[in-house]
């Protein structure tokens, strides 16, 4: 029984699809060119088995997993727009009183019929971060405006970047049909349940989205390694999984479940640069299984390629539907190309 769940394991199946994470910004873009390749994909083969992501990406994974880019458009339609009771009422935190009532409205029960189908095939991931500090205090507004810091300073050179080191950020990975002896701290399974908790986790930045969630928030049973700890962005943690699922020995076991004979990152760098996490210290695009992967025709990364005007709180409908429209317009171009069909095989 274990020599067959092992062999299982190894097996490529499909395609698989990386969403990066981006903010709303860049989300809106990705949400074009995925709606876009969703259709194209179900219509000519090609569909992707295996979805994962963090932040926005993994809010877009979950909706590429519903099985239907209506919705995808369902979530960008509403973005912004004054149709949450909940936005009306509150003026602190809007943007997450917004992030909360749009996963709701968004994965209701027709989408959460698509995504829990009873496909055993299928595997969505999402990541979040678990942090606690080392000192094992619990986690205060100042160490959110420490994360909230971390974040915004990201993009600067590594120099002037804002990283503390008082804490201990683990990669905690929900997943779908995840089998038993996948199971552990850092794995854990995606249910009914934590289902609309674990998006909102892996989409909050601590401060610019209010507080972070509990480990009982997500479902999860008191358990000692999660004392003290929080759940916050994904990408704090992982934001591209390729190297921690080769050599980080927590996470092997679910790179080889969630193998593929064919990866699409959706990638919404300007430079199509594959950062290991949002801190924007390690790209992945020189990682020699990526290398080869392109070579062979079997690793496709797609990003922008023209300024995304939406900001990473944006929350006016209109920029994010200009947003939204520009990804659908370079996708319909993508999807004509020669290197697109050639990775299809079409």
């Amino acid at each position: 029984m274990r020599l067959c769940s092992t062999l299982h394991l190894q097996m490529d199946t499909g395609y698989c699809w990386i969403l990066d994470s981006g903010g709303a910004g860049r989300g809106a873009w990705q949400g074009g060119i995925i709606h876009e390749f969703m259709r194209w994909c179900r219509e000519h083969g090609g569909y992707p088995s295996i979805t994962m992501g963090a932040s926005a990406g993994g809010y877009a994974a979950a909706d590429v997993a519903t099985g239907t880019e209506r919705t995808v458009l369902k979530g960008w339609n509403y973005w912004g727009t004054p149709q949450s009771p909940a936005l009306a009422a509150q003026k602190k935190n809007r943007f997450r009183t917004h992030l909360h009532s749009s996963i709701y409205y968004v994965m209701e029960e027709n989408e959460l019929a698509g995504v829990f189908n009873g496909d055993p095939g299928k595997k969505l991931l999402i990541f979040t971060t678990r942090v606690r500090r080392l000192d094992h205090k619990p986690f205060r507004s100042i160490d959110c405006l420490r994360f909230f810091l971390k974040s915004a300073t990201r993009k600067l050179p590594k120099a002037l970047k804002y990283l503390p080191e008082d804490y201990r950020e683990d990669p905690v990975i929900f997943a779908l049909n995840l089998p038993e002896e996948l199971r552990s701290e850092y794995v854990r399974p995606l249910t009914r349940s934590n289902y609309h908790a674990v998006i909102e986790a892996s989409c909050l930045i601590p401060m610019a989205m209010g507080k972070p969630l509990a480990p009982e928030d997500l479902g999860a049973d008191p358990k000692s390694f999660d004392s003290n700890s929080v759940f916050i962005d994904g990408g704090y943690a992982l934001k591209m999984p390729m190297r921690l699922f080769e050599q980080d020995r927590r996470f092997e076991a679910v790179g080889r479940w969630t193998r593929a004979e064919k990866t699409i990152v959706f990638c919404c760098d300007p430079k199509g640069c594959l950062w290991e996490t949002s801190a924007r210290l390690h790209q992945l695009n020189t990682l020699p299984s990526v290398v080869h992967a392109v070579a062979e025709n079997r690793f496709l990364v797609i990003y922008p390629d023209h300024k995304v005007e939406a900001g990473f709180l944006c929350m006016d409908n209109d920029t994010t539907m200009r947003t939204f429209h520009r990804g659908q317009a370079q996708a319909q171009q993508l999807l004509r190309s020669e290197s697109v069909r050639k990775f299809f095989e079409i």
